[in-house]
């Protein structure tokens, strides 16, 4: 029960959580694709009850879907998977301000809560039978594909120059430092996620990006305990079609994408179901 609790709240957040920072204007500037942008925001609150929060830029393309020969570890023999997957970049930036309308008080520890102080994201695609249902389908976490990841590259990049999409393990490093807001000299972190065995009838479903900010809640379980709530990028999108028209096009982005704190899952609790 607390799990559906949990996973209603994709798709049934307050209003009062704060958009991303997008915006239907696209800048004066080549964007490669990457026309979604999520901006690094913060609201004076956020800043309040953590000095050191950092919220990264995410830019991202639509999701695309792709044909892979994956090979069994086990028996050596390949396999044709239908992989989707989504191509994004992302920079730390300077946090700017967003409007404060949570009406919220600070309830985060003096000390911060301990987490990785490397760059390490996550991603998970949630299914829905319809646009705004508070019932999800299933779960697919991010896995690692190395042979999906070869082909990814072969379509996202147009030049031996350009620069390489790296999986979720490869792309774990450092944290960089945080350029201002409006700097156009960036040093972009390119990532892929990929994902197998979606059904391939699915119409509606969010994709949930945590590691790109290290913000987070303490708040109180149905139980009494304290449950961390981290801030999350989620975003919305809506597919057209079937099985058998598996058309990349056919992908589109139903809402902007938003910054939401969503609740940690129990311990020893799978994300698939």
């Amino acid at each position: 029960m607390q799990r559906r609790h949990i996973l209603r709240l994709l798709v049934s957040l307050p209003v009062v959580l704060a958009s991303a920072g997008w915006s239907s204007d696209a800048p004066a500037q080549v964007t490669r694709g990457f026309d979604t942008v999520a901006r690094a925001i913060a609201t004076g609150e956020e800043r309040q009850r953590q000095p050191d929060l950092r919220v990264f830029e995410v830019q991202y393309k639509l999701p695309r879907i792709v044909w892979v020969d994956i090979t069994d570890p086990k028996t050596g023999q390949q396999q044709r998977e239908q992989i989707w997957y989504l191509a994004y970049r992302t920079a730390n930036r300077v946090l700017a301000n967003r409007e404060d309308d949570t009406n919220t008080t600070p309830v985060n520890v003096l000390d911060p809560l301990p987490g990785p102080t490397q760059f390490i994201p996550e991603f998970t695609l949630t299914t829905y039978d319809q646009q705004g249902s508070e019932q999800y389908l299933e779960q697919y976490l991010d896995v690692i594909l190395p042979e999906a990841t070869a082909v990814i590259n072969t379509i996202e990049r147009r030049r031996p120059s350009d620069p390489v999409f790296l999986d979720s393990v490869n792309i774990v490093q450092s944290l960089p430092p945080a350029v201002p807001s409006d700097a156009e000299d960036v040093d972009w972190i390119y990532g892929v996620a990929t994902w197998r065995n979606v059904d391939p009838e699915t119409d509606f479903f969010t994709i949930s990006m945590r590691g790109f900010s290290n913000g987070y809640e303490l708040k109180a379980g149905p139980d009494g305990e304290t449950v961390t709530w981290r801030n999350t990028l989620v975003q919305q999108v809506s597919r057209r079609g079937d099985r058998f028209d598996p058309d990349q096009i056919e992908f589109e982005y139903t809402e902007p994408p938003e910054w939401v704190y969503l609740p940690d899952l129990p311990p020893g609790e799978s994300e698939n179901l």
